[in-house]
This record gives C-alpha cells, structure tokens and sequence, in this order.
C-alpha cells in the first residue's frame, strides 16, 4: 500500500511539472510576440491592431482563370472573394468597372487580387499593339511619291479609304493584239491610320468603356475632336510611311497593290471627312471604259 501511494504522488508531481513547463512557454512565447509588434510600431496598440484586423474579413475582385498579356477584361474573367483584411493588396479592385474593358500589361493567374495597375485603357501605352483595334492588322505602306498619300498630310487617327490602281497589258489569244487593261477600285474602306512614320495614334481606339463606348472618341462635345493631333510634330510631309489598321482580308488586298511595280500597280490614300463612317455598297472598281461615261 505505501508504494502504490508514492506511485501517485511521483505521477502528480510529474503533471505539475508539465503544466508549469506548458505555461512557461506560453508566457514566453507571449513575450516574443509583444516584443516582436513593438518593433514593427508600437507595443499595445500594435497587439491590438494585429487582433482586431485578423477577424476581419474584405470581399475584393480575383481572376476567375488564367488572362494573358494585352487581354481585354470581361466580366466573367473576375469573381468576388472575402479574404482576411491583412491579405488584402494595396490598388486591389472592389467594383468591376474599373477594370473591365480594359487591357492587361501583364500575364494574371488564376485567383490573383484584380489591381487597378495591372489592367490600362492603352492611352499611356507606346506599343503598336495597344493602338491595334481588336481583329483589325497594322499594315505599313512606303509613300514613295507623297501625292500618293494626301501630300503626306493625314495624321494618326484620320480615317481613309484605300484606292487600288491597277495597269496591266492583256493579249487577245487569238489576234495576239495586246490591249491596256486599266482598273481602279477601293479595296478598302474607313480606316484607321494608325502610325505616320514612327508617330502613333495617341489614343488607344481599340479599348472600349465599361458601356462598350470607345475610350477615345468624342464625348459629345463638338468642340473636341475624336483623336488628339501630336503637338510634338511639326509637318507630316516628310513621312515615309503609313500604318493603317485593316481588316485581314483587306490588309491582303492592299499588300498586292503595295508589291506590285508602280507602272503596274498604285495605291491612293484618300482622307475622309472628320466623322463620316458611311461604306459604299458593293463591289466599286471602274475601268477607263467608266471614265467618260456619265
């Protein structure tokens, strides 16, 4: 019997000697972390700040999947999500309509916070590709006579139509008479130049409001013109190019125009109207049988 007792009381010491060694660590571990706040701003108030913000919960806007590079945000690449609110990423997104329509400048990852800085509207954007308008291709022409191009007068963001001239020699098979074969036509309709040399439209015409509006076209007011002229340019005469933004189909036709030799083939540049958008019906070439003919 006097053994089974001091069996029992080394057994509670033991427990109390856990218990002692537990709370030890505790007060310890307490101590490190007061410590710890105190270094990143200040003792109590830092330890209650720290409780308070962990039980508190932000919903911000996260990708839904993965986005590539120059991708334009629509609303069912975005979800809402509540994290804690010391997860929460300075710029991060609450309200789609800061950032849908807009492109992004970089690849985002699934579950990624939406920032504000990740996503632009292309208007502080340098890059060709941002002034591209989405389906449409940059095509650049050489002007080598500058009455092919309006004097070299149109400026980015004008719009123009594309005239073909072609001036081939075709011989009847069984006379073997050759005979001028001269055919114009517009091969291309309201277009947008978007480059004059090296010198890009300064708005970004492919990127849309959150109402599907262009972001660079006028609001309205008829004292403010669709597209800003660049004010570091002095004359447009002496640009030895022109990139237009064509449909691919279009861009093809112009291109063999382009690579054709100039006694056989020619471009027109042809300036339309600030605002007019009309496309001409139809199939529209004529050739020197039309010319004088009413």
């Amino acid at each position: 019997m006097a053994r089974s007792i001091a069996q029992v009381a080394s057994g509670s010491n033991r427990n109390r000697g856990v218990l002692m060694l537990a709370a030890l660590f505790g007060v310890l571990s307490a101590t490190l972390m007061f410590a710890f706040l105190s270094t990143r701003g200040g003792g109590d108030e830092a330890v209650q700040d720290a409780l308070h913000t962990a039980g508190e919960m932000e919903t911000v806007l996260v990708f839904a999947r993965d986005v590539e590079f120059g991708a334009t945000i629509t609303p069912d690449m975005l979800v809402e999500q509540s994290i804690p609110s010391g997860s929460v990423l300075p710029g991060v997104v609450t309200d789609p309509d800061e950032v849908v329509g807009k492109v992004t400048t970089t690849r985002i990852y699934a579950g990624e916070q939406a920032l504000g800085a990740k996503v632009t509207t292309g208007d502080e954007q340098n890059s060709l590709a941002f002034k591209v308008p989405p389906g449409l291709r940059a095509l650049s022409l050489q002007i080598p006579h500058e009455a092919w191009a309006n004097a070299g007068l149109p400026q980015p963001g004008d719009r123009v139509d594309v005239l073909g001239i072609t001036s081939l020699v075709t011989v009847d098979p069984l006379t073997g008479e050759e005979k001028l074969d001269l055919v114009s036509g517009i091969i291309a309709q309201d277009v947008m130049v978007v480059a004059v040399s090296q010198s890009l439209v300064p708005f970004g015409p492919a990127m849309t409001g959150t109402n599907g509006e262009a972001l660079s076209e006028s609001t309205g007011d008829s004292d403010t013109p669709p597209y800003r002229p660049l004010d570091d340019i002095a004359t447009y005469e002496e640009a030895i190019s022109i990139t237009l933004a064509l449909e691919p189909a279009d861009a093809a036709k112009v291109a063999i125009i382009d690579a054709m030799k100039d006694d056989q083939g020619q471009y027109r540049i042809m300036t339309r109207y600030q605002g007019d958008r009309e496309h001409l019906g139809g199939t529209i070439t004529w050739t020197l049988d039309d010319v004088f003919v009413d």
